[in-house]
Formats: C-alpha cells, structure tokens, sequence
C-alpha cells in the first residue's frame, strides 16, 4: 500500500485505529508511522493525515476536497516502476526483495534492505524465509558471506523463470508491472508473437499464451542488462530441427525487428523451449503414432519417456484406487500426449496456471484424487512435485476416462396416475418421455381407482398427482399434472440415485471428534490402528499408507486430507475420519479434518458416489466450518449431502 493507496483506504475507514491500520499496512507502529509521513511528504500543500485522539483514529485534512481527489486520480509512478514503490505488507516486500535480488549480481545487504523499506533487520529476516523458499522452487539459492551480504545463485535460466513466474502473478493480480514487462512492451511482444503462431499454424496453450508473452518480455528485459543465456556446449542436434525450433527462429526474427536487438542462438534455444513446454497437442497430431511411430510434418511422436510414464500413472491409479484403466489406451494416449509439454515444464521449474482448477476440484473429485497418485510418479521421476495446476489438469484425463467406462443405466418403466382423468395423465405421461428421452422404457397410465388393482411387476417408479394409500414396494414420486422444473430434478435425482449405490462407508464407529494429536505421524497411526481393530484389512495397512504420503502429502486444501494406502488393502471401502482440536501441518498445508480412505477391489460407483459426496466440504469452507463448529457424526452426513441442501 502506497501513498495515494493508502490516503484513499483511511478516506474510506476515517478514524481508523493505529493498531488496525498498522495490521493492515503488516507492520509495526514506528514503520507505519513512516508511511504516514511519507504519504504528507507526497501531497503536502494538498492535504495532511492526522491523528485525532477524540475520535481514537487517522483521519485525512484538506481544505480543498477537488484538489484532493484529482490527486489521487493522478497515475502513481508505482503504476509503472516498481522501485518507486515502498512495499508494506509481508507479501510486497517478499516481491520487492525477490526482484532486487534476481535483478542484481552484486552482494546486498540485510541493513541495506531494512533502510530502503523501512523495517527492522527482524522483520526482513523473516521475509527472507519465504524469499528463500520460492528460489528454491526454482534451484536457485541465496549465498551469504560475512561482511559481504547476500546474493542470488544459480543460472540465468532459473533467474529468468523466477521473474517471469513473479511478473506473471504480478500481472494477473493487475499489480504494478514489473521492468521490462509494462503493458506496451508486452502488447508489442504479443502482436509478433501471434503473428508468427497464426503463419506457422503452431498452436498453444491458451492459458499459457500470457506465460510466454512474459517470458519473452523477461528475457529482453535480461539482454539489456547484458545477461545472456548461455549456449549448452551439449546442444541436442535433434532438437534444431523440431518445429518448436523453426517457430521460435520465426518469433526471435519478428522480435528482433520490433525492438532492434540482436537474438543469439542461445536466446532462440530458450524461446524453443518455452514453445515446447505450451505447446498444445490435439489428437489428430498423434493421430496412428506409437513411441515408434512414423508421424508426419507437424506431428507429434509420443517419446518412449511420456509413453513408459503414462502406464506408470495408469499402474499408480490401479493400485491405489482399483480402478483398470490398464488396457485404456485412450486415456495412456492422452497422458503421454500431455506429458510431452508437462515434462519441460517440470524439468525447468516453468509454471502454467489452470483457470478450471476450483471446478475441476468440486466437480471431479475422485479423478483429482486419482491424479494426485499418478503425479506421484512424475515426482519421482523428475524429482520436483507437479503444482495443483498441474494436477487439474491431469484429472481432467481422467475424468473422460471414468466417463467412459460408465455403462448407460436401462431405460426405467414408470406408471403415471393422475385423478383427474385419462386427458391429463397421457399430458403428463407425455412431458415426462419428451424430458427425459432415453432414460425412459415405457410410461403406462391409469387413474387412482385403477391404480388400487394394477400389478407393478414391471414398473419401477411411480409417478402420481394424487396421494397414494395403497402400500407398494416401488418408490413414490408425486409430481403436479403441469410438470414443474421442482418435478423434473425430483424425478432427475431419483434415476439419477437409481445409477449410483445408496450406501456410504461412512459409520459411526469410525468417527472420531476431538482428536488432540498434534501431528500427521499420530493422527495415522491413530487411524490405522482403530481401522484394524474393527476390521479386515492387510497387516501393513499403516506401512502402505505412509509409503503414499512419502510420494506427496494428501492434503487436498481447505484444511482436509484424504491419507489412503499405496494399495488397495481391504475386502470393503472403509473410511475413518478424525476432527482434529487443533491444525496441524500436512505437508505444506494446515489440515483439520482427516479422511483415511481404504478402497476395496472393485469399489467402482460406491467410491465416485462417496467422492462426489465428499466434494461439498471440500471445496466448501462453510461446510466445514460448521462440521469443525459441530463435531457430531450427525453433521457430517447432513454437510456430505450438501448439494440437495443446497438446493433446498
């Protein structure tokens, strides 16, 4: 929060406490009342913040209220230069420092640093932690050395990827941009680079076109300062004549001209590789290709390392979930497929976002499941975890696959009775068949009298505009002679129920309120022993379930974690659930509510029904909140039912 930033916010909450704003600025008294001061300095003559001890709060003086608003309506020059800007909070001066520091090969100091923002050496110490933590994501470390001070290290590469990971953030968040990525630059990158993909008929990413257009403006940005990347001596030969290449020797050309700067052969392998990691592969590029297939110009073959992946994946998922999507060679298809552009991208740290990713959760929560498994193998395998983005994007994968091994439920036989007489009972009979076509076999009418003597043998749901007394064995629908939309999703839930098992593995004996344990290692060991006290389960159930989270942490976000074995270790689908009393650490996230899942052989629809389910209180944070508020059995069943509430 700057200046005019900050004169706005306490125009908008005059009388402000000093403790409040300072909270808000995220830092201590002495530096926000540097803040204050500075903001006076930047309108003085205008208008002045004061401290009003009546009131107990900050308030803005001006004698001249235009004056002051056309002020604030001037363009601030953090708008496009951040070193203009004097960050505030945590999350600004964890940017700030991470561009200092990335932008420079001279030593800085901790002093140095704390003066220029205006904060104590304790409290930059602690943003360092996390500037520390984000480097490393990118193989970059931050080298220090007595009476020198502090510096960045590792290749241009990772430098370059770090910066445009920030100024992508930066952008997306409609933050002030960062050198050499203002808004005209990347505009003019953006025209060269369209053109050349629309000339050579290359198609990527959309997601990831802003990606690229940032990328490329960092690397400029870079070549100016007179940092190149340099050229591999192991340079692959066939990688020259890929056509990432030829596009890439297209768009340093039409950069070239646009900002008369010369493009070494090193700098046209970097923008190569950032094609290849967004490339976008649709299936006519693979169309009939193998690990040892013959493609054709301009198609894709699938590399032995994408293909022996994507079976591990399949192999991962079968083992975890008991889903056989081994003979699938669509779905292997489609994961090597994705894999070709994944694999750059993992082995050079470059970040993608997945715009869908909420949807994708609440939507398809057991494939997410799945492929956070399969993930796993690629986090051996390239020694670096996939992202949540990236995972989205591989359950998509399989979620067709799910879709696709769904059988069409038979078409359902249903008895209309209406009271009102034939007329009005073949009305409903026919809105009832022209909305759900497909779905239904045959609909048979009949009046009330009737109804008292018909044989239901061959009826499966009874439709009836009247209250029936007769006790039958069919479910009961009663629907209004005008079909309502309430009437449809009432008769669209129960075909719908009719697909699906009704049972949960959800049961009171495994529910577990209250748990004190302040650790990942004891709430599982907790949970493994009570599974196999009270039922059938593998010996080294506790062994395979922590196996799993050595591959990667199950935390699923909004403080749940869904534990389960590496493999399927039970005859049933068992599910335990501990509430935790306090947060505690699950991989890198905080986590409250624990699920250990045990999936049975063949669990199949019982398993996507108890995900969908599921689905509601993760991705709801009211749902848990009033599950943690709660703690009762009774609750969890009610928020697990969710959507139907919902709509209620």
């Amino acid at each position: 929060m700057h200046g005019r930033q900050l004169v706005a916010y306490i125009l908008e909450h005059e009388g402000i406490g000093a403790p409040e704003l300072a909270g808000k600025l995220g830092v201590k008294d002495r530096a926000m009342r540097k803040r204050i001061l500075a903001a006076n300095d930047e309108m003085a003559g205008i208008a002045h913040i004061v401290y009003r001890r009546g009131i107990g709060g900050y308030v803005v003086e001006c004698s001249d209220r235009a004056q002051l608003e056309s002020w604030l309506a001037e363009p601030s020059c953090t708008a496009c230069d951040p070193a203009c800007a004097l960050p505030s909070t945590p999350q600004e001066r964890v940017a700030y420092v991470l561009q200092d520091l990335l932008c420079q090969n001279d030593w800085t100091t901790l002093e140095d640093l704390s003066r220029v923002l205006s904060v104590s050496r304790a409290t930059l110490s602690n943003d360092l932690r996390r500037v520390e933590e984000t480097l490393a994501r990118f193989d970059l470390t931050l080298e220090k050395r007595p009476r020198h001070g502090m510096r960045v290290q590792g290749t241009e590469m990772s430098r370059r990827i770090c910066l445009a990971a920030l100024a992508v953030d930066a952008t997306l968040a409609d933050e002030p941009c960062y050198p050499g990525a203002d808004a005209a630059r990347l505009d003019t990158i953006s025209r060269c680079v369209d053109d050349v993909l629309d000339h050579d008929a290359f198609k990527i990413n959309s997601f990831a076109h802003h990606n690229l257009i940032v990328h490329i403006a960092i690397a400029l940005a870079r070549i100016e300062r007179g940092c190149y990347v340099p050229l591999d001596p192991d340079r692959d030969r066939e990688m020259l004549a890929t056509r990432e290449h030829t596009v890439a020797r297209h768009i340093a050309r039409a950069i070239s001209l646009a900002f008369s700067i010369d493009l070494p052969e090193s700098e046209i392998d970097y923008i190569a590789i950032h094609l290849a990691s967004k490339r976008l592969f649709e299936p006519d590029d693979t169309a009939g290709t193998s690990p040892d297939g013959d493609a054709g110009e301009g198609n894709l073959v699938i590399s032995d390392e994408a293909w022996n992946l994507a079976a591990n994946m399949i192999e991962a998922v079968w083992r975890a979930f008991r889903f056989d999507f081994r003979d699938d060679v669509e779905l292997r298809m489609n994961l090597a497929r994705h894999l070709m552009p994944l694999a750059v991208r993992l082995r050079y740290h470059m970040k993608l976002e997945n715009v869908l990713l909420p949807d994708i959760k609440e939507r398809y929560p057991l494939a997410y499941a799945m492929a956070v498994d399969a993930c796993g193998v690629l986090t051996q395998h390239f020694d670096t975890a996939c992202s949540e983005d990236e995972v989205g994007y591989i359950a998509l994968a399989f979620a067709l696959a799910i879709e696709r091994t769904k059988d069409e439920p038979a078409p359902k036989n249903l008895l209309v009775v209406c009271a009102s007489g034939m007329g009005s009972a073949q009305l409903l009979a026919y809105q009832i068949k022209r909305r759900f076509e497909g779905r239904i076999g045959s609909i048979d009418t009949c009046d009330s009298a009737e109804f008292a003597e018909r044989d239901l043998a061959d009826i499966d749901y009874v439709l009836t505009t009247v209250p029936v007394t007769r006790h039958v064995a069919k479910p009961v629908i009663e629907v209004s002679v005008f079909l309502s939309e309430d009437d449809s999703r009432n008769i669209a839930d129960a075909l719908e129920a009719d697909r699906l098992p009704s049972a949960s593995p959800l049961t009171r004996d495994l529910f577990f309120p209250h748990v004190p344990y302040r650790s990942r290692a004891e709430i599982l060991d907790f949970l493994c022993e009570r599974v196999s006290a009270q039922h059938k389960v593998r010996p080294d159930l506790h062994e395979l379930v922590v196996r799993r989270e050595m591959l990667a942490a199950t935390s699923f976000g909004n403080l749940v974690a869904l534990p389960h074995p590496l493999e399927a270790a039970s005859d049933e689908t068992i599910v335990a659930v501990a509430l935790l009393d306090h947060e505690v650490m699950w991989g890198t996230r905080p986590v409250r509510a624990v699920f250990l899942i045990c999936i049975a052989d063949g669990a199949g629809d019982e398993l996507e029904c108890f995900y969908r389910s599921l689905s509601h209180v993760l991705t709801k944070r009211e749902a848990l909140d009033r599950l943690l508020a709660d703690m009762r059995f009774e609750t969890l069943v009610h928020e697990l039912e969710g959507d139907s509430h919902d709509r209620d």
